[in-house]
């Protein structure tokens, strides 16, 4: 339900911002490119617990993006996008007892991939060098076991948002670098959701055609 209130909200959002006319002025505009290939990475540099309660965990991704251009103008461009994500990693404490009683402290790393079909962009300066964007998306994986914590799910739901730059070549290539917010939860699917919070830095580069 959080997602599709942000995705609705930041559709909106949009629309106040974007003219009516602009499609029509993007597609009469020769260097419009109204479709994006991409490939990203992000790692976490910080576990907070605003809505999920892990702390210390770790996460780090790896995706393809497909983006398509909804709305656009010289100044602003409103995409839809999807991310397959082939590669995640999600690292978590783990506290083990010993035969003589003694705690220890480990880190259990977990594999998992997925998808998130919901992704919505909007890029500023549009037809400039340097880009600012803002951005948010919603999806799921599904891990090799039961994350952050035995008992909880191998299905995850997971939403971001977050924004950057991008700096633009020639008006077709370029890369990207921002911070994202990201949750990761069953969603209740499982009587145990502490859920996983993590602040990001990404890279990527891309292709607009």
């Amino acid at each position: 339900m959080r997602i599709v209130n942000l995705t609705v909200s930041f559709i909106f959002a949009v629309l106040l911002v974007v003219p009516p006319t602009a499609a029509q002025q993007a597609s009469g505009d020769p260097d419009n490119k109204r479709n994006e290939f991409g490939v990203w990475g992000s790692i976490s540099f910080d576990a907070t617990t605003w809505i999920g309660y892990t702390p210390g965990a770790r996460f780090g991704n790896i995706g393809l993006r497909y983006g398509r251009v909804l709305a656009a103008n010289r100044n602003l461009a409103f995409s839809w996008t999807i991310d397959a994500v082939p590669v995640a990693i999600l690292s978590v404490r783990r506290f083990t007892t010993d035969p003589t009683g003694s705690v220890h402290q480990t880190r259990d790393h977990t594999y998992g991939a997925g998808l998130s079909p919901i992704g919505l962009k909007l890029n500023f300066r549009r037809s400039h060098l340097i880009q600012p964007f803002a951005s948010g998306s919603g999806g799921f994986l599904y891990f090799s076991k039961q994350v952050p914590v035995s008992g909880a799910s191998q299905f995850n739901f997971t939403f971001d948002f977050g924004g950057g730059v991008e700096i633009v070549r020639d008006g077709r290539r370029g890369i990207n670098i921002g911070y994202k917010y990201q949750h990761i939860s069953n969603g209740y699917t499982s009587p145990i959701n502490p859920g996983v919070d993590v602040q990001m830095v990404n890279v990527g580069y891309f292709i607009r055609r």
